[in-house]
């Protein structure tokens, strides 16, 4: 059974490298049953982050947390972590079964219970009449499949997954992240997926936290860093947008007067994050509507 319990937590996640900062006071909480996404461009620190957290880079600053408990020097086999690389990592001259049986082999379980969970989670992801073929006789969806029948047969308290489907075709990732979401709905467990597909991460998250240069940006549901976004580069970043520079004016307690080139004078409804002084306005797309 996994841990109802489990929860993450990252305190000023440093990681500094010979050209540089990799990561800059990553700080974050990453709640039990969650599926959280790391979103970011290629080389942005958020495949790092996820390798600080299953214990892969040991060398870092700052605290990291697994249930509330100081994970400094706990080796990656002693985390009950399940991971799904990007390249699923699979061994080629073993069959399905034998690749998903392997970390329950390691943990030295009776045979007779290895072969009932591994028959459980291959019918679970819907591999059951494929657990004698190679890895190498697989489609990359199959593949997919596999590597994630391995992550969970091991009841971990957390699901950490790398680019899983960066792989496959648009339409078969597409089927696949709604049955993973389902899948990590039905089990409860605690899950991190690292993406740069923005459509990826919006339909997936219950929360999300957006990395660029190493540094956390933003982090909320998909719905508030869409709506609300905190600088120019989320609203950029996250979805198409029109952006105004300009300034702006509390006038009437209520109401806020934003004044730019290109837009002239608007006048806008009081928002609580709203400031004074120099901004930038966002307006999506599908907000503009043609007047009569």
């Amino acid at each position: 059974m996994t841990s109802p319990n489990t929860s993450i937590e990252c305190r000023q996640i440093s990681l500094h490298r010979e050209d540089g900062y990799v990561l800059r006071d990553i700080t974050l909480r990453i709640e039990p049953g969650e599926l959280f996404v790391l979103l970011g461009r290629s080389g942005s620190g958020k495949s790092s982050l996820l390798r600080i957290i299953a214990g892969l880079i040991p060398d870092y600053g700052g605290t990291l947390l697994l249930d509330d408990r100081n994970a400094a020097g706990l080796a990656p086999h002693l985390r009950n972590i399940g991971m799904v690389f990007q390249d699923y990592a699979l061994w080629p001259h073993m069959t399905v079964r034998e690749n998903v049986a392997y970390g329950l082999e390691e943990r030295r379980l009776p045979k007779a219970e290895i072969r009932t969970r591994v028959d459980q989670v291959l019918a679970r992801v819907g591999l059951g009449e494929l657990a004698q073929r190679r890895s190498d006789q697989l489609s990359g969806g199959q593949k997919q499949r596999a590597a994630l029948a391995r992550a969970i047969v091991i009841a971990p308290r957390v699901l950490l997954l790398d680019e899983p489907f960066s792989n496959l075709d648009h339409g078969l990732r597409e089927q696949l992240r709604q049955e993973l979401r389902s899948l990590q709905r039905n089990l409860g467990i605690t899950t991190v997926f690292v993406t740069h597909d923005q459509e990826e991460a919006m339909a997936m998250a219950d929360r999300m936290a957006v990395i660029e240069d190493g540094v956390v940006q933003q982090l909320g549901t998909p719905t508030a860093l869409y709506d609300y976004p905190i600088n120019t580069f989320m609203a950029g970043f996250i979805g198409s947008t029109n952006l105004f520079a300009g300034s702006m004016k509390r006038v009437n307690g209520d109401r806020l007067r934003f004044t730019s080139p290109q837009l002239g004078l608007l006048m806008l409804p009081y928002h609580r994050d709203a400031g004074e002084g120099d901004f930038a306005l966002a307006i999506r797309p599908h907000v503009i509507h043609h007047g009569q």
